[in-house]
C-alpha cells in the first residue's frame, strides 16, 4: 500500500466515522486538490477513489480511463461502473464546504446590504447575484452591481431590482405585487405586519413548483437555502427535519427515505430555520 492510498483510507474512515460531516468532506476535497498536483500514477489512481467518494463520477471516470490496462481486471470493473455513473456529471457531488476566506468575503459583502429577517443570506442562496458591471434597477433607476434573481409575482417585465428597493418595499409598491404568494403560506401566523414584511420586503426563493414558506412559533421562518440529503447530513440535522408536517405531507418517516432528496435533482429540498427556537424545518417538491 503506497502513501497516497494510506492517506486516502485514513480520510475515508474519518468521513464514515463522522457520518460525512463538513470537516471530513472538506478534508477529502483538500486531498483531492493535492493529488491533482501530483504526477505519480499511483497518486492519480488514488485520486479516482477520492473523486468517487465525493460522488464526482464524471471526473473519476475521465481520470481513470487513460490509466486502465487490459490486464487490470479490478480497474476495468471500476471503469465500467463509473461509465454508467458519469452521465450524471458531477452535479450530485458532495457539496464542498465554503472556505474561511470565502465566508469572510461573503460576510463583508453581506454587511453592505439591508438585513432581511426572513432571508438572512440572499448571497449564499443566490437570490442576489453580483454583476461585474453596473445594471440599472427597474424600480429606482439607480445603478447597482447586486441584483435580485428570484420570483416576483407581477405583470410587469422586470429585469433588475436592487436590494434596497426590496428592503424598503418600494419595488412591491411600484409594481403592485409580491415576492411570495400569500396563498402558499402556512396559516399559523396571524400578524399582518409579519405577512407584509414577508411578501413585500423579503427576497423569495425559487422552487420546482409553487414555493411554500414554512412557519414556526407563530412566525415565518428564515430561509436558509437549497438542500439535499447530503447537505442535511453534513449539517447533522437529518432527524431534526423529520417533523410531523413532513410525515403528514410527504409520508416520510425515516432518514433513509430522505436519501432521494438531491440538491439540484428531481426531488429538491428547501431548508428553513425558526427565528425563535432555532428548529430547522424542511419543504420539498419535485420537477
Amino acid at each position: 500500500m503506497n502513501e497516497f492510498q494510506t492517506k486516502y483510507i485514513e480520510l475515508k474512515k474519518e468521513y464514515e466515522r463522522s457520518d460525512g460531516n463538513a470537516t471530513s468532506v472538506q478534508a477529502l476535497y483538500e486531498y483531492k486538490d493535492y493529488l491533482e498536483e501530483q504526477t505519480d500514477p499511483e497518486a492519480l489512481s488514488v485520486l479516482v477513489n477520492v473523486c468517487e467518494t465525493l460522488k464526482l463520477y464524471k471526473s473519476a471516470y475521465e481520470i481513470l480511463r487513460p490509466l486502465v490496462k487490459q490486464t487490470d481486471k479490478k480497474a476495468q470493473k471500476q471503469l465500467i461502473k463509473l461509465h454508467g455513473l458519469q452521465y450524471q456529471g458531477d452535479r450530485f457531488a458532495l457539496p464542498r464546504p465554503q472556505s474561511d476566506q470565502a465566508k469572510n468575503r461573503q460576510t463583508a459583502l453581506l454587511a453592505t446590504l439591508p438585513h432581511f429577517r426572513y432571508h438572512p443570506n440572499p448571497l449564499a442562496t443566490e437570490a442576489f447575484h453580483l454583476s461585474t458591471n453596473d445594471v440599472i434597477c427597474d424600480c429606482c433607476q439607480k445603478p447597482t452591481k447586486i441584483y435580485y434573481d428570484g420570483p416576483f409575482y407581477t405583470i410587469d417585465n422586470i429585469n433588475y431590482l436592487c436590494p434596497d428597493c426590496i428592503a424598503n418595499g418600494k419595488a412591491a409598491e411600484k409594481f403592485d405585487d409580491q415576492f411570495q404568494d400569500e396563498l402558499s403560506l402556512e396559516d399559523d401566523v396571524n400578524d399582518p405586519a409579519k405577512l407584509d414584511e414577508l411578501i413585500h420586503r423579503t427576497p423569495g426563493y425559487s422552487g420546482w413548483q409553487q414555493e411554500t414558506w414554512r412557519s414556526h412559533c407563530h412566525d415565518y421562518c428564515a430561509f436558509v437555502g437549497y438542500v439535499g440529503y447530503q447537505e442535511l447530513r453534513q449539517m447533522g440535522i437529518l432527524e431534526e427535519v423529520l417533523d410531523d408536517f413532513i410525515r403528514d405531507q410527504f409520508g416520510i418517516t425515516s432518514t433513509e427515505q430522505l436519501k432521494d432528496l438531491q440538491n439540484g435533482g428531481s426531488l429538491q429540498g428547501y431548508l428553513f430555520r425558526c427565528l425563535h427556537c432555532g428548529k430547522h424545518l424542511l419543504w420539498m417538491d419535485c420537477d
